[in-house]
């Protein structure tokens, strides 16, 4: 080798050891405030218009089943928030327009509706009017089913299971707010809302 040619290789840059932390504290720290915001900000002092079921009801609890009668994970049960509506083997004009507010309030929410699942929990076999229903107007909805008995047994209400009622579930698996039938969609509209604001978790 010709000495006269060698250049020698430029110093490496010391590299930051703290980039790393950086770049992972840029997002880990949104989801924590969320979770700090949403779990210990008392949103009973809000301006509910839902019912807050104390205590909270565990998704995981109603054992929930899929189309083939196996039980569904708990990680498939959550992540996001979700409308929750029980019926029966036949749902009338009230209820099957109770499963349309759910999916109209869903839709209302703009560039935030992915983050909110419509859930029907089937308490019996439906019958083939029910069955056509949800398969032409809720087709974006996931269709589990559930025990009767346990469901009347796990659920604050007996109304629970009426297909009336609407359940508010949060990503993290807890069934917190309760809508009768008689309440208007606009207070299901106001919660919710407040509900995505209050926490980007979801």
């Amino acid at each position: 080798m010709n000495d006269d040619n060698y250049q020698p290789a430029p110093p490496s840059k010391a590299r930051n050891p703290y980039t790393l932390w950086f770049v992972v504290l840029a997002f880990v720290a949104p989801v924590v405030l969320a979770y700090y915001a949403f779990y210990f900000v008392d949103i009973s002092k809000f301006d509910n218009r839902g019912e807050l079921l104390k205590p909270m009801v565990q998704v995981s609890s109603l054992k929930l089943k899929d189309e083939n009668n196996v039980l569904v994970p708990e990680d498939k049960l959550t992540y996001k928030w979700r409308f929750i509506s029980f019926v029966n083997a036949s749902c009338d004009a009230i209820c099957s327009g109770r499963l349309i507010d759910s999916r109209q309030i869903r839709k209302s929410l703009g560039k935030e509706e992915h983050r909110v699942l419509q859930v029907i929990v089937e308490l019996a076999e439906p019958d083939e009017a029910l069955a056509q229903f949800i398969k032409t107007e809720l087709p974006e909805a996931v269709v589990l089913k559930a025990d009767a008995a346990d469901i009347a047994a796990i659920m604050p209400t007996p109304s629970g299971s009426s297909g009336n009622d609407i359940y508010i579930q949060d990503p993290l698996g807890n069934i917190l707010m309760r809508f009768k039938l008689e309440q208007p969609v606009v207070d299901i509209q106001h919660d919710i809302k407040k509900l995505l604001k209050v926490s980007q978790i979801g």
